[in-house]
């Protein structure tokens, strides 16, 4: 069986070269094949041809392979080996992110569809979102065989007004925002739900920056570090500002007034901290809410 070589011309329009043997690029192997990508069940990738592509072509070419973002946040199908495909043949789309939910990542894809016709239509991956070991974001793709592929966001998120997570890329109206929560996974883990059915949240890395009350108002703030690259290195601070309260279990709890929609509820537990937070909670707790003012750092 002959090989086929597949890329995408700058109109997401699919090229195909027939390769008898071994890699020809020689022009007359070569043809623009009009239609769109699909995607299916399974996050299945395929090519819907126009009729009028030709008689030689199906109307219907099925790609196996796994997806990526590349730094530019274009998304990237590699080919692997199977049927008539070139392992390692790259698919890249041009194609902006247009949103983001708890279970999807959605592109906008534009191509044209003959002389003087264009077409506008959106690609959508089913999943669900993490955090990577550097805090970056990232939205796992589910497909066959439960395998995963990663689609990692490089750059570096920021909290809004409302602490919600947002993310900028290309333009200034490229603008990514996560409606989530926020909770205390448990000790130097800060997390971000999204969806707590199908596990779809960021659970960031964190150090504990400053735990602080000044009469019955409080503020915590958290540090995280983004690893950009190996060189490159950014930080962000998470602070939540609210109310101390004492729970039946003696553990500390911050009822936050910072952010929409009621707020939320921090809840710390001594087994969390160091010997030196332990103390702090201690002294809060004996004072039941009869704060001093100031604060202390500590990490976790």
């Amino acid at each position: 069986m002959d090989r086929v070589w597949y890329e995408i011309d700058p109109f997401n329009r699919l090229i195909v070269a027939s390769l008898p043997g071994r890699r020809s690029m020689v022009k007359k192997f070569r043809q623009v094949v009009y239609g769109r990508f699909k995607t299916g069940s399974s996050n299945t990738l395929f090519y819907e041809v126009n009729k009028s592509s030709g008689a030689d072509i199906p109307q219907k070419i099925k790609f196996s392979g796994k997806y990526s973002l590349d730094k530019g946040h274009n998304l990237i199908f590699t080919l692997n080996k199977w049927n008539n495909q070139c392992e390692g043949n790259r698919l890249s789309f041009k194609a902006k992110i247009m949103d983001a939910r708890s279970n999807e990542i959605v592109f906008l894809a534009n191509s044209k569809t003959g002389e003087n016709k264009s077409l506008t239509y959106m690609m959508k991956l089913y999943g669900s979102w993490q955090a990577d070991e550097n805090n970056r974001l990232t939205f796992g793709v589910k497909r066959e065989n439960d395998k995963t592929d990663s689609l990692t966001l490089f750059g570096g998120w920021q909290l809004n007004e409302n602490n919600e997570i947002v993310y900028q890329y290309g333009g200034s109206d490229q603008v990514l925002t996560f409606k989530g929560y926020w909770d205390i996974k448990d000790k130097c883990r800060l997390r971000y739900l999204l969806d707590k059915k199908i596990g779809s949240g960021f659970n960031f890395r964190t150090s504990l920056g400053t735990l602080a009350a000044e009469g019955k108002e409080a503020y915590v703030t958290f540090d995280a570090g983004i690893g950009i690259s190996k060189t490159e290195k950014l930080r962000r601070k998470i602070i939540f500002s609210g109310r101390w309260k004492i729970g039946k279990g003696k553990e500390l709890i911050l009822e936050t007034s910072d952010i929409e929609e009621g707020g939320l509820t921090l809840k710390f537990t001594k087994k969390m901290f160091d010997r030196q937070g332990i103390v702090y909670i201690e002294s809060i707790v004996r004072d039941k809410e009869r704060f001093i003012g100031g604060g202390i750092a500590f990490k976790w």
